[in-house]
């Protein structure tokens, strides 16, 4: 799910973040027309998408601590992909402000193919789509968005 920023005072919309009257989740077009800005009162159409940008870890072989935290490693095993998010010794902490959004399976163009929000399991599992190419992301509320890295 995408967040959206308020062109007037730089607020951004996240729909997985709880706000008032606005459960978890919920997709800024499901949002009613009426809502404004929570913080300045703009109306919705003051709000534009907030561009992803997306992580890739160096091949150099140096991880940090925060990036090992963060990547989602995954593997084909039979039909499925298994995610692991993080490392044993360093997993990424779930705190009120501080967590993942989701890990999904992405088509190369960006396209979703499934998401589980709000993971509280560091090992996923995803029935395999039957794509060929597809990526793996995390999306932590404060890091933003890593993608995968394969391994065997």
């Amino acid at each position: 799910m995408q967040k959206f920023t308020c062109t007037a005072c730089s607020y951004i919309y996240n729909p997985f973040v709880w706000e008032e009257d606005i459960p978890s989740g919920t997709a800024f077009e499901y949002l009613d027309e009426s809502w404004i800005c929570p913080h300045c009162g703009e109306d919705k159409d003051s709000f534009i998408e907030t561009p992803i940008n997306i992580q890739d870890i160096s091949r150099s072989g140096i991880i940090t601590e925060q990036e090992s935290s963060h990547i989602p490693f995954y593997k084909e095993q039979g039909d499925s992909i298994v995610i692991q998010i993080g490392t044993d010794d360093t997993p990424h902490e779930i705190e009120e402000n501080h967590f993942i959004e989701y890990v999904g399976l992405f088509e190369t163009d960006g396209e979703i193919i499934e998401l589980k929000l709000q993971p509280e399991e560091d090992t996923l599992i995803f029935e395999n789509p039957g794509f060929d190419e597809y990526e793996v992301r995390l999306s932590c509320n404060i890091h933003g968005v890593y993608r995968g890295i394969k391994i065997e």
